[in-house]
């Protein structure tokens, strides 16, 4: 007799660690800079990237859900808008720290990397403990 897994068990795979992965990530981030390069300008680009990038993957997370799952509505026309609105959100936040200045590009593209690397850790971890 084998047991269901349920998603309130700690050892399987979840979204939220992946969250709290990502945050901490920035914040690591966002220390470093400040620590290491005494750059406040260079802390804010990370943790403003940072938190669109976690804001934009939660999002992505609730669309899929919305289109996938079987128990959700299926693609419909709020679907399109919402997925069409996050897309055109992250880009006016893209265009507004571009055009910002001092912006330190580095900074930026750690910021929107820390869900992908919360992903991998997560990902790795599980593959090896979990099982999956």
């Amino acid at each position: 007799m084998t047991t269901r897994k349920t998603p309130e068990d700690d050892s399987g795979f979840s979204l939220g660690k992946v969250n709290r992965l990502a945050w901490i990530f920035v914040f690591l981030g966002a220390v470093s800079e400040l620590v290491i390069f005494l750059s406040i300008s260079g802390a804010l680009c990370l943790t403003a990237a940072g938190t669109v990038a976690i804001i934009n993957f939660r999002w992505l997370e609730m669309v899929v859900q919305r289109v996938v799952q079987a128990d959700r509505p299926k693609y419909d026309l709020a679907s399109i808008f919402r997925i069409i609105g996050r897309f055109a959100l992250l880009a006016g936040v893209l265009a507004a720290v571009a055009w910002m200045p001092q912006i330190d590009p580095v900074a930026i593209v750690l910021g929107f990397s820390a869900p992908v690397a919360a992903l991998i850790v997560e990902g790795v971890r599980q593959s090896r403990f979990g099982g999956g």
